[in-house]
Order: structure tokens, then C-alpha cells, then sequence
């Protein structure tokens, strides 16, 4: 039986783009916080972005904030042994989510994926940014593309609670209890937006992300645009797909041009014939590496977070979106994909076959045939994990 879960409020809701639109909403909530600061992201870097992160939260705590920060053990195993050094005697808690080493045993199972900033239950950042110069860049340099939610109003409850019980289970209720007294006439509103937390995280059964973003574009009527930066599709979103193409749903995808991880470029290649054979318009953006994880359904419809379209995210890591149901704000974000397919080169079947020969076409294969296998030895080790 699939427990289904119902839409949340928030009072305010608003896109954010990675670079300082980003990173200044983040210091600001930092900034602004009174009480508790929880910081859960898959890379924290040993970079400037992350020393002035420091800082920040740093001055938190000496306001009085107790601030929480847990990082992924294998994303952000970079982070040397001196600057965890200077978090802690910050007075900032700190953790590493399923280390890398325990005892004899090396585990690369479940991953904490999602990017996380939640203030006081009040305010939330929730998307595929990490706290890395790759995303934070100024001046002549561009960041990588990515988006996150900034978030106001009940929901930021449910995230809090969330945060919580990934960094401890213990004494969650008598605090939670305690906190929500404090601040329940704070989130109050009085045009409250639909939004929705859902998580992967298969260790709990949980794939409500892979099942809400399924069902949507199987009963989708008009359009479905993805920003998908690791696209390997696996047969239920593929099946979806062909068929609201062929109840004439215009579905566009947005895929890198450039990428982080070349091996998974390549085998997003391998997936090309297939989706222009079923009438899905494809572009490619080249101005910059894509990191972005969204999907808009009709004209009332978003998903925003860490959730990648592939195996790794719906079987082995958590990850964390919010789905909105509200037309104006995904008026907006439609208007967001609109610039970003205007910079997009668009590939086209004539195109395809320009540049793609018989080595490509192989290379494209073997790199897919390759990460699947490695999808599968993941999946194998998690078993036994």
C-alpha cells in the first residue's frame, strides 16, 4: 500500500538561481536565524565558498544559535582534518553522514544527496546546490546552473523535523513541541501556496519523489519541460514519457552540453534516438557545466530539489524535493526555462546524425552499458549494507 501525502503550506515561495542569488539568500537566513540552523548538503568544499559559510555560521552560534552541519561523507570527503577542526571549536555541530571507514569495512551506500538550509522552522532553501565555489562564482566567471526553492511558512516545519531525525532521533519531540509554541503565529497566511516534501531514501521505502514526478507527467495534459543534468531514465518515466508524447503533450528536455561527469554524458547520448523518435524536443545547454534538477507539468506544476532522473537517485541516495501546486509561481519558473532554451543549442534528428558517427554511437553504448553496470554493483553492495 502507498501512503500518499498531502500538500503543506507556505506563505511565501520563491526560485532561486545559483551564483549570489543563491548564496546571499542563504547568508541572509543565516543572518537573520534566533534560534536553530540546520545545514545538510552533499558537498561542503574546503574552498572560499565554504570558508565564508563558516563565518557565517560561525557568528551564529555566537548569537546564541545552535546550528547543525551534516555533510556527506563522500561528497565532501575533501574537507581536511584542519578545517573541521575550525567548525567544531566554532561551537557548530558537526557530522559525517555513513562514513567512508568503519572499523574494517569501506561502505558506498546510501548517500545524503540533498542540499538543505533550514532557520527557526520559519525558512528553508531546498534544491541541487551545493556550498561550493563551482556554484558561487562572480565576476568574469559564470557558476554552474542549478536552482533551489526559498521557502516561508508551515512547510518549513516539515523540513526541520526532517533535518532532525537524519542528524538525531533523540529528544525531536519535546524540542519540536517546545519550538512550534514559539512560532506558530509567525507562519500564518493568508494566501497560503500548495507545496509538498518529498524524499527517496530507500532504506525507509520511501520514493516519493520518482513516484510523484512519474504520476505527473502520466496524467499531464498540455506540457512537460525537464532540467536533467545525470538523465538515464529508467522503463516506467520512459514509458510515461512516450505516451504523453503521443497524447501530443509537448515534452521538452533541457540536458547538459557539458558535463562534470563525462561517462554519464556520454551515456545520456545513448538515450538521444530513442527520445527523438518519440517526439521529445531536446537542448542542450554548452554556456556553462548543468547541475540543475527541475520539472514543470502543464501550468500549475513544479518539482524542485537533489532528485537526478536515474537509478542512483531513486534506489541508493536521499534526496529531497518540493513540489508546488500554484499557477503564478510556475509562471514563473516556465518563464526561467524559456531564457535557458533560448541559450540552448537544440538538437534535432538532422543535427544528430551530423555529428554523431559510428564510434560515437559506440561510445555512447559502452558508456551506458558501463554505468548501468555500476548502478548495479551499487545497488548489490547496498543489499548487503
Amino acid at each position: 500500500m502507498i501512503k500518499k501525502t498531502t500538500y503543506n503550506s507556505a506563505s511565501h515561495v520563491e526560485l532561486v538561481k545559483s551564483g549570489n542569488d543563491f548564496f546571499e539568500k542563504a547568508y541572509d537566513i543565516i543572518h537573520n536565524s534566533k534560534h536553530t540552523i540546520h545545514l545538510q548538503t552533499y558537498i561542503f568544499a574546503d574552498d572560499s565558498t565554504g570558508l565564508e559559510t563558516i563565518k557565517h555560521l560561525s557568528a551564529a552560534v555566537k548569537r546564541g544559535v545552535e546550528v547543525f552541519l551534516l555533510v556527506d561523507a563522500f561528497g565532501s570527503h575533501e574537507l581536511k582534518s584542519h578545517t573541521i577542526k575550525i567548525i567544531k571549536e566554532s561551537g557548530i555541530h558537526f557530522r559525517t553522514y555513513s562514513p567512508l571507514l568503519i572499523g574494517y569495512h569501506i561502505r558506498f551506500g546510501r548517500r545524503l544527496h540533498h542540499k538543505i538550509l533550514v532557520s527557526d522552522e520559519q525558512e528553508a532553501l531546498v534544491g541541487g546546490i551545493n556550498f561550493d565555489n563551482n556554484y558561487h562564482l562572480t565576476g568574469k566567471d559564470t557558476p554552474w546552473l542549478d536552482y533551489a526553492i526559498y521557502l516561508k511558512g508551515t512547510v518549513c516545519e516539515e523540513i526541520s523535523v526532517m533535518c532532525l531525525r537524519l542528524w538525531s532521533g533523540k529528544g525531536y519531540f519535546r524540542r519540536r513541541k517546545k519550538f512550534r509554541k514559539v512560532h506558530a503565529d509567525a507562519q500564518k497566511s493568508q494566501h497560503p501556496i500548495s507545496v509538498k516534501l518529498q524524499q527517496n531514501d530507500w532504506l525507509y521505502g520511501k520514493k516519493r519523489i520518482s513516484r510523484g514526478i512519474n504520476n505527473s507527467i502520466r496524467h499531464a495534459h498540455s506540457s512537460v519541460t525537464i532540467v536533467a543534468s545525470y538523465f538515464l531514465p529508467g522503463r516506467k518515466i520512459r514509458r510515461s514519457l512516450k505516451n504523453a508524447s503521443r497524447r501530443n503533450v509537448k515534452v521538452k528536455i533541457i540536458l547538459p552540453g557539458r558535463s562534470d561527469v563525462k561517462l554519464v554524458k556520454y551515456a545520456i547520448g545513448y538515450w538521444y534516438a530513442w527520445l527523438l523518435r518519440n517526439n521529445i524536443e531536446l537542448y542542450e545547454w554548452n554556456k556553462t557545466i548543468l547541475h540543475g534538477k527541475l520539472i514543470t507539468v502543464d501550468d500549475d506544476w513544479v518539482s524542485i530539489g537533489s532528485y537526478n532522473i536515474n537509478h542512483l537517485s531513486h534506489f541508493s541516495s536521499i534526496e529531497t524535493n518540493i513540489d508546488i501546486k500554484d499557477a503564478a509561481f510556475c509562471h514563473k519558473v516556465k518563464l526561467e526555462l524559456k531564457d535557458v532554451m533560448n541559450g540552448c543549442d537544440i538538437i534535432t534528428s538532422a543535427e544528430k546524425g551530423k555529428r554523431i558517427g559510428a564510434f560515437t554511437k559506440f561510445l555512447y553504448w559502452s558508456s551506458f552499458q558501463f554505468v548501468r553496470f555500476l548502478f548495479s554493483l551499487q545497488f548489490a553492495i547496498l543489499s548487503k549494507e
